[in-house]
C-alpha cells in the first residue's frame, strides 16, 4: 500500500476535521483528485468509510480497548468487503491514524468469540493438506455432464444505481441506494451459452432459439423470452438437485460491480471497455464466444457487454421504494402506471450496445414474452 495515500488522509482530516468522515462521496472525490494513480487504495479507504469504520473509531463502540476494537473492526472489512486481512489492516489502521486515535502503526488482534464451553478437541490431521473450497464450481446433471460453470460471491453491501452527478446516467437508475445482500450466493461466471441451452432444448423438444447466423456452441444464448428462462432455470434445477434461478436485479449488479463503484465493472476509463466487453465499437454488431474478454474483479466474463441478460425483476421506472436487501422487486403498487408491471427487467451490456448503454448501472425492461437477438441470460443459485 502506498503510504502517499495515508498521508493524504491525515492531511484532508487535519484540514477539514472529522466532518468528512460523514460524506463519504466528498472524500471520495479529495481522495481521487490527490490521489488518482492509486484507486485500489482510495477504493478500500472509501468503502471502509461506508462500513462506518471511522464512526466506530471515533464512537469507541462501547469503550472497548482499542486493539480490539481495531482487529474487530479489522474483521468487518474482511467480512463485509471480501477484503485481504492485510488490506483491511492496512485500511483500519489509515483511518486509525489519520483520526488520531493511534500514533503510529499498531499489531492488532483479530478477535475471536469465547466459547460457551470448553472446546471439543482438534481432529487428527489428514494425511494430505485439505485444499480450500473452490471459487468456481459446476454441478453434475444425472446424465453425468456439468452444467454451467458458477461462482461463489461474499455477502456484502453497495450503492446500487448511478450516482447524481453521473452525466451518462439518468432517472431509471436513481435514487442511487445502499442494498445489503445478507447472504452468500451463486452467479454463472458466463451469460448461459448455447452449447448449455441446447443441451435442455433436445431433452424438451423445444424449438431452438435462433441464433441468427452468427453460430451456437460457446456463443451465449440469445432469442430466449423471460419465460424461457424460467422454464431452463427449472429443468436445470430437476437435472442437478439444487435450486437455479434468475439473479434479482439487485444481486446482478452487486456481482457486476465486484466491490467497485464506478461506470464500468473494471473502471471509469471509456478507453478500456473493449478489454472486457463486446460492444458496437469492436463487436462488428453480432455476439462472440464467452470468455474472450477480461472478467470483472471476481472473475465473471462478458457483465459489460455481448448480450443483454434477463433478472427475475418485475420492471420498475426507477428505484423509488426499491427493496434494500437483494430480493426481487414484484409487481409496482400502481398497475396502470408507466412502470409497465408486464414488463421484466434487463441488465448488462450488449454487442450492439455503446459505451454509455453498456455501464454497470444501466436497466431496461422486455416482456415476458419478448425474444431478441441481444438478449440472453445469466444463472444464480443460493448457497
Amino acid at each position: 500500500m502506498e503510504p502517499s495515500v495515508r498521508d493524504t488522509l491525515r492531511q484532508l482530516i487535519a484540514r477539514y476535521g472529522h466532518s468528512l468522515c460523514d460524506d463519504p462521496r466528498r472524500c471520495e472525490a479529495m481522495l481521487r483528485d490527490l490521489c488518482g494513480q492509486h484507486k485500489r487504495e482510495v477504493f478500500i479507504l472509501v468503502s471502509a468509510l461506508r462500513q462506518r469504520v471511522a464512526a466506530d473509531l471515533l464512537g469507541g463502540s462501547g469503550a472497548l480497548p482499542t486493539p480490539l476494537l481495531l482487529g474487530r473492526l479489522r474483521k468487518r472489512l474482511e467480512d463485509e468487503l471480501a477484503l485481504t486481512g492485510e488490506a483491511a489492516h492496512w485500511a483500519v489502521e489509515t483511518w486509525a491514524l489519520a483520526l488520531g486515535i493511534i500514533a503510529g502503526p499498531v499489531i492488532f488482534p483479530t478477535p475471536t468469540p469465547t466459547p460457551a464451553a470448553a472446546p471439543p478437541p482438534p481432529p487428527k490431521p489428514a494425511k494430505e493438506p485439505q485444499p480450500p473450497p473452490k471459487p468456481t464450481f459446476r454441478d453434475r446433471l444425472k446424465d453425468g455432464s456439468e452444467g454451467p460453470e458458477m461462482v461463489r460471491l461474499p455477502p456484502g453491501r453497495f450503492l446500487m444505481g448511478a450516482p447524481a452527478e453521473d452525466d451518462l446516467a439518468d432517472a431509471k437508475e436513481r435514487p442511487q441506494h445502499e442494498v445489503r445482500i445478507a447472504r452468500p450466493f451463486a452467479i454463472g461466471r458466463f451469460p448461459v451459452t448455447f452449447e448449455d441451452y441446447d443441451r435442455f432444448v433436445a431433452a424438451t423438444n423445444r424449438q431452438p432459439p435462433d441464433d441468427e447466423g452468427w453460430g451456437r456452441g460457446r456463443r451465449p444464448v440469445i432469442n430466449v423470452s423471460w419465460r424461457d428462462a424460467v422454464v431452463y432455470c427449472v429443468w436445470l434445477s430437476a437435472k442437478t438437485g439444487r435450486t437455479y434461478r434468475l439473479p434479482s436485479e439487485a444481486e446482478w449488479e452487486y456481482a457486476g460491480r465486484a466491490g467497485t463503484a464506478t461506470r464500468w465493472s473494471y473502471g471509469d476509463d471509456e478507453k478500456t471497455l473493449g478489454d472486457y466487453a463486446w460492444f458496437c465499437d469492436n463487436s462488428g454488431g453480432r455476439t462472440h464466444p464467452v470468455g474472450e474478454k477480461r472478467p470483472n474483479p471476481w472473475g465473471l466474463h462478458d457483465i459489460d457487454g455481448n448480450v443483454l441478460e434477463w433478472v427475475q425483476d418485475v420492471w420498475h421506472k426507477d428505484y423509488a421504494g426499491a427493496p434494500t436487501d437483494g430480493s426481487a422487486w414484484g409487481a409496482p403498487s400502481n398497475a396502470s402506471s408507466s412502470s409497465n408491471p408486464a414488463g421484466r427487467g434487463v441488465r448488462g451490456g450488449s454487442c450492439g450496445g455503446n459505451a454509455g448503454g453498456n455501464r454497470v448501472s444501466s436497466r431496461g425492461w422486455h416482456g415476458p414474452a419478448d425474444r431478441d437477438g441481444f438478449l440472453g441470460l445469466r444463472l444464480a443459485q443460493d448457497l
